[in-house]
């Protein structure tokens, strides 16, 4: 998942509100898409950087953990740490779940510059020839890796307020 299929996520969505789509935005910009690393911007960070007052970020991000669609973690100097999100049961896309809409959203990439072998598996010029099973395996290792890092989430303590 890169910055654009967590923000698609974020715009589809029928449940976020206006000021959690931008603070999730926000939260998204500050994270580390190649590294996978956690972002911690403060809540004075992300209320600057989105308009918003620090109430209205810390009741967008109650909001964004609890749809799912963001992962926070208190830390041991008490700032958070935060990891973008979508829940696995995102089915408010318009194709029906993230996962079609993102096969499709491959198909579309593919359609532009590669040639179509035929409907099981796409070639490109520059790379091999890649396989609906490749999407899968692909599609499965991110699952499993989010479960893990959800479980040691879970584990932390957390009293279930912001600061």
């Amino acid at each position: 998942m890169n910055q654009f299929d967590y923000q698609r996520a974020l715009f589809a969505s029928s449940k976020l509100k206006a000021n959690d789509i931008l603070v999730g935005c926000v939260i998204g910009s500050h994270y580390n898409w190649k590294t996978k690393e956690a972002s911690f911007p403060s809540n004075k960070t992300i209320a600057q950087e989105s308009h918003l007052s620090v109430r209205a970020v810390i009741r967008a991000k109650n909001n964004l953990v609890s749809y799912g669609y963001l992962v926070s973690n208190r830390r041991y100097d008490m700032s958070n740490i935060y990891i973008p999100t979508v829940p696995q049961s995102h089915d408010e896309c318009p194709i029906g779940n993230l996962k079609d809409t993102l096969i499709d959203t491959l198909k579309d990439t593919l359609k532009d510059t590669n040639e179509f072998s035929n409907e099981n598996s796409y070639t490109n010029s520059n790379t091999k020839k890649i396989s609906k099973e490749d999407i899968n395996i692909k599609w499965e290792s991110d699952i499993s890796s989010l479960a893990s890092f959800k479980a040691q989430a879970a584990a932390a303590p957390w009293n279930g307020e912001w600061r």
